[in-house]
């Protein structure tokens, strides 16, 4: 019975870590699955079918395979409130700003991507999906989220100076070749956030993109 226990844990340990990397990294080959996630090609195979099957992923042009419409039931049921306004907010910001934003959360040691806004008339530098992590150690989404935490022990002299600007501003460390600017957000019932944008840097308004994300995150503020 403990052995049946433990296989049925590592098959739903690969159906996520499968599902969290066409998420991070889609559209994407069976090939490209199994080296981000460690699995043997066979097995990330026989689990990209099932999620397919399942519709949670969906097998586009050439193969590669992508998010399918059966998250979305899932997502629906989690943070509805914070993402319907959030995208309202973030709207605001891209379209005044003429680049992506979107609002990050911690989850586990990852600062997770659960909103993004594209400008609706202009092409932004880089396109970021939901669903997208990265360390919340690398990048300004993690550090303002770090930021808007008690001081950690050993934390990176960014996290401490974004507590006192309010902001925090990285390049290169999310998309390579891309800066990145947080500002720190706290939710209700100590939970934590950061509002973000990307953009290249020398192309843009960093002052009037702080006003921004800093009046989107007194709304968010609390919720």
């Amino acid at each position: 019975m403990a052995e049946a226990k433990v296989a049925g844990l590592q098959t739903l340990e690969r159906g996520l870590s499968v599902l969290e990397a066409v998420a991070a990294h889609g559209p994407c080959t069976a090939a490209q699955v199994g080296e981000a996630t460690g699995l043997h090609r066979s097995i990330a195979y026989r689990v990209l079918c099932t999620l397919e099957a399942r519709g949670y992923l969906r097998r586009g042009q050439g193969g590669r395979y992508e998010v399918g419409l059966a998250v979305l039931t899932v997502a629906s049921a989690v943070h509805s409130d914070l993402q319907a306004l959030a995208h309202a907010e973030l709207s605001t910001v891209a379209e005044a700003t003429g680049t992506t934003a979107f609002l990050a959360v911690p989850h586990g040691d990852d600062a997770l991507t659960l909103v993004t806004v594209e400008p609706p008339a202009a092409r932004a530098p880089v396109s970021y999906r939901p669903g997208v992590r990265h360390p919340l150690t690398r990048g300004a989404p993690g550090l303002a989220i770090l930021a808007a935490q008690p001081p950690r022990a050993g934390e990176r002299p960014e996290v401490t100076l974004a507590r006192d600007l309010g902001h925090v501003r990285t390049s290169g460390e999310v998309v390579p070749g891309i800066s990145s600017l947080a500002v720190p957000v706290r939710l209700r019932a100590g939970r934590v956030a950061s509002v973000c944008v990307l953009f290249v840097a020398g192309r843009f308004d960093e002052t009037a993109a702080l006003e921004r994300l800093h009046a989107a995150a007194d709304r968010l503020r609390g919720n």
